[in-house]
């Protein structure tokens, strides 16, 4: 059972164990109300970050209606002209994006086309780290981008849910040095577990029983539990002044994860980057009904999550980024699916995006063994993201130049 406390009522014990000389150093500044902010968030502008797990087909998303090297790979998977929503006098999207595709008319979303990297790997699992580390393909890195973020750019008192993965599990994009990120599928799940112990007092006497020289494991084991207790205190406080429904939030599909990131936003947590994510892209059979369903709940998510934004006065402050770890192969397959791929679209929604179609449409007239070719490194997208969004150099975050995308 997690441990239940309020902010409020944490402050006022953080105070009582100061005085009592319980209490570190940073928790009775803490206490005395200099509240820890993250350096460089004082524009309280966030990312959240949408993956689509599996590998989404870019070609039945973003439509090539007028290129007849298209029907002839996918004589039963293509998307027929009349079906597609014209973006531009070649491209037009699914049919069952709407949602986006309304975002996309009113001038608050873009297309990224041809996005990959060089080099490609076709492993679910090697191509998402390599996505998530930013790393080269044949390079293997301890840390994901959004950690060395973290490390490089949210320095000061930066709580753990400086970054909010929504799910069970801590996305490797979050690896980092300073082991900051959290996950949780429902805000009142997320807490301090206290062991055998029930008491807060009892709890931080035991940290603080015998002296600790600063920087010693005993005193990083203060500072982290100290830090854990705070943390999930000021997550539950924001979902309450949000008025986030308990049963609703728990619930694990995207239209709820993308509820909770609204209602915290809107309730006011300290969080730069939140992480969704959404499985089941992977259609190597029977593509066309569970491709259009998953592609109407991409959209239709996209489109209530910025109403919601809209709504609370939030919008500004919010940029949405979409990716898959690699599209599917230009052929259809005999099983009525497509086969692993390479490159494939991102999509970017917010109120500063830079709207239209980005990037160059691979040629499907040349191809790398049956797949498409990239035209844009997925890094030149998450620098455009770093420098023009977040504010900072991305070459300390991602490791090496890349010239910074402007999509935004």
């Amino acid at each position: 059972m997690s441990f239940s406390i309020t902010r409020r009522s944490f402050l006022k014990s953080a105070a009582l164990f100061s005085s009592m000389g319980l209490a570190p150093a940073f928790l009775t500044r803490t206490a005395e109300g200099q509240a820890p902010a993250i350096e460089g968030f004082n524009d309280g502008r966030v990312l959240v970050v949408l993956q689509l797990g599996g590998g989404n087909d870019g070609l039945n998303t973003v439509v090539p209606y007028t290129n007849d090297d298209y029907y002839r790979a996918r004589p039963q998977l293509g998307i027929k002209k009349d079906q597609a929503l014209r973006l531009t006098d070649d491209l037009g999207l699914n049919m069952n994006l709407e949602g986006f595709k309304s975002l996309y008319d009113d001038g608050k979303a873009a297309v990224i086309q041809g996005v990959g990297y060089p080099n490609p790997d076709r492993s679910h699992f090697r191509s998402m780290e390599i996505w998530h580390t930013a790393s080269d393909s044949d390079r293997y890195l301890g840390t994901g981008w959004i950690g060395r973020y973290f490390d490089n750019c949210c320095s000061g008192s930066a709580r753990p849910q400086v970054g909010v993965a929504l799910g069970s599990e801590r996305p490797q994009a979050f690896d980092g040095d300073k082991g900051l990120g959290v996950a949780f599928d429902n805000p009142e799940n997320f807490g301090w577990r206290p062991g055998k112990f029930t008491d807060t007092s009892e709890n931080f006497a035991q940290l603080n029983r015998h002296p600790a020289p600063a920087g010693s494991t005993l005193d990083f084991l203060r500072h982290t539990t100290s830090n854990a207790i705070m943390s999930s205190a000021e997550v539950k406080e924001a979902a309450d002044r949000a008025g986030l429904d308990n049963q609703a939030v728990g619930r694990k599909n995207g239209e709820a994860a993308f509820r909770t990131v609204a209602g915290l936003i809107r309730g006011g947590l300290q969080t730069r980057i939140y992480y969704v994510a959404a499985g089941g892209f992977d259609t190597h059979a029977n593509q066309l009904g569970t491709h259009d369903n998953l592609l109407k709940r991409v959209g239709d998510g996209l489109r209530s999550f910025q109403q919601q934004l809209e709504e609370d006065g939030t919008a500004d402050r919010v940029l949405t980024m979409v990716f898959s770890e690699f599209g599917r192969r230009v052929e259809q397959n005999a099983s009525g699916g497509t086969d692993h791929g390479t490159a494939a679209p991102m999509f970017l929604v917010g109120n500063a995006v830079k709207a239209g179609v980005h990037g160059a449409t691979p040629s499907l007239a040349d191809l790398d063994d049956g797949d498409l070719k990239h035209t844009v490194d997925f890094r030149n997208v998450y620098a455009g993201v770093l420098k023009h969004w977040l504010g900072v150099d991305p070459q300390p975050v991602l490791g090496q130049p890349f010239d910074a995308m402007q999509v935004v």
